[in-house]
């Protein structure tokens, strides 16, 4: 029996969806509410990632996920559909995190063109707060050492880091541009060694949003770290401190796209 779950997160099956489900995206910060409108937000994300395909599938207790793989003028993007679901068995509400940055900023692009309200990146009158009912934080689990030949495919890099004397640093820089963890659910990946965590913390007094993905190589050293993010204004900022600490570490070609030194997005 083929899996329902990836047709839904890409709004080809509507009656997964709870009526008054809602969607929050990696573009812009309110969410999106009601069938058919997150239907559509959903149809015109499969759309623009041109056919994207499952690559890893996730399972938490009270929800599940779908990784995507798909591609942006020729540059490969993901995004994570997280999955929430009521009494009855419907998807009330999906969160979609994405990377990295400078590809969702093409995404971003292409989406002003067709749908521009799902490319607002607005953040509201206020540091940006998550809208939902507050959370049950859990704790995050212990993250094995690193394996000598890592690999981190970050949330704001056009290319991925490797070898731990690399991935380590970028690791400490990123811990010094962020405050406030707080981990929302741990979900397990199919099929490999490892596990995923859906985290909250402040970036220059915003929230932002993210999906950690480690998995750990015959070892249980930590081979690969995959980062999801949400929303696209508030990783800018991320983005733009990530720079000041690692520009002498990482050369131009881990910084493609926007000038990480010019202004940030304006509302």
């Amino acid at each position: 029996m083929s899996d329902p779950l990836p047709a839904a997160l890409l709004g080809q099956t509507p009656t997964a969806l709870a009526e008054e489900v809602s969607l929050a995206t990696p573009l812009k910060a309110p969410r999106i509410s009601g069938r058919d409108a997150v239907s559509a937000a959903l149809g015109t994300y499969r759309d623009l990632l041109a056919g994207p395909e499952v690559t890893v599938r996730l399972k938490g207790d009270a929800q599940n996920a779908v990784v995507y793989s798909g591609s942006i003028d020729g540059r490969s993007a993901e995004v994570v559909a997280l999955a929430t679901y009521d009494d009855a068995g419907l998807i009330s509400a999906i969160d979609l995190y994405g990377r990295p940055w400078p590809f969702m900023a093409r995404l971003r692009d292409a989406m002003a063109k067709v749908n521009p309200g799902l490319a607002d990146p607005d953040l509201g009158t206020g540091p940006y707060v998550p809208e939902g009912p507050t959370p049950i934080w859990v704790d995050h689990p212990a993250v094995p050492p690193l394996a000598e030949d890592v690999i981190l495919y970050s949330p704001i890099l056009s290319e991925e880091p490797s070898g731990k004397a690399v991935v380590g640093p970028v690791l400490k820089a990123a811990a010094q541009s962020f405050s406030d963890l707080k981990v929302r659910a741990v979900l397990q990946p199919e099929g490999r060694s490892g596990f995923a965590v859906v985290i909250d913390e402040l970036v220059d007094g915003h929230v932002q949003q993210l999906v950690e993905i480690f998995t750990l190589n015959a070892e249980g050293e930590v081979g690969e770290i995959r980062i999801f993010t949400r929303p696209w204004a508030v990783t800018a900022h991320f983005r733009k401190n990530m720079y000041v600490l690692l520009k002498d570490l990482l050369g131009p070609e881990f910084w493609e796209g926007p000038d990480p030194q010019g202004p940030l997005p304006a509302p």
